[in-house]
């Protein structure tokens, strides 16, 4: 899945960097999939950067957040963990308070926290993230959506699952006030919060939710879609379970 935050990063702030070479080379690299390279290319940005701007600057927050990045991508976690850490602690010398920049840090902690399984530290950064966001650009933005919804599949994995459902229904409520209810994204959600309604033993209302996600997917991605194949798999498991129990 394509880091969307990141990308944002890069957008808000400083385009100087887009134009070296190491700078190309390593985006060419991560969009070819070949992060190792990227990796080396980003170091050879970072060195360039350090020269030009010093430690303290912008250009090195994109440095240090595109090789926590490409860590993360390697599954080398620690280091991802380690870079972003680094970006942090620039970000809060030069920039506001509250900052997007921030947010998105605190978030892409937390995203990594999360498939470390450590989910204490997972969800500090996420709610960091979180009000953040809410400062900077409101509660109804999707990008809180994104964070609740990472939020709602932590609680789900720590078997939390009512604090998983709330996250996930205020994940909902933003998406489809500000995309509609028909939008795709809210499939995903409505998915999620099927799986938890599977575990809570409430297979009625996982139903109810796959057949949601169902609708939406055969609307915008078509039936024959694997994603929607995937979703009509698993209602006719579960309505063959169901049956089972009559």
């Amino acid at each position: 899945m394509k880091n969307i935050l990141f990308v944002l990063i890069l957008f808000s702030m400083t385009q100087l960097s887009a134009y070296s070479e190491s700078y190309k080379l390593a985006n060419e690299a991560k969009k070819r999939g070949d992060y190792k390279s990227a990796v080396s290319y980003t170091f050879e940005q970072l060195d360039e950067d350090l020269n030009a701007y010093g430690g303290n600057s912008k250009e090195i927050i994109i440095d240090y957040v595109q090789l926590g990045y490409l860590y993360e991508k390697l599954k080398k976690y620690d280091k991802a963990i380690d870079y972003n850490l680094k970006a942090l602690k620039i970000e809060e010398k030069i920039l506001p308070k509250n900052s997007p920049t921030k947010a998105t840090t605190y978030y892409n902690i937390g995203s990594v926290y999360q498939k470390q399984k450590k989910y204490k530290e997972a969800l500090e950064n996420y709610e960091k993230a979180l009000k953040m966001q809410t400062i900077v650009y409101g509660k109804k933005d999707t990008l809180l959506s994104k964070t609740y919804n990472s939020m709602g599949s932590v609680y789900r994995k720590e078997g939390k699952y009512e604090k998983a459902l709330d996250a996930y229904d205020e994940a909902l409520k933003i998406r489809e006030e500000a995309l509609g209810k028909e939008h795709i994204s809210c499939a995903k959600i409505c998915n999620n919060k099927g799986l938890v309604y599977y575990k809570q033993g409430k297979k009625d209302k996982a139903l109810e939710e796959l057949n949601r996600a169902l609708k939406i997917k055969e609307k915008s991605l078509g039936k024959e879609d694997p994603s929607t194949k995937s979703t009509q798999k698993n209602i006719d498991y579960l309505k063959k379970a169901m049956a089972k129990k009559q």
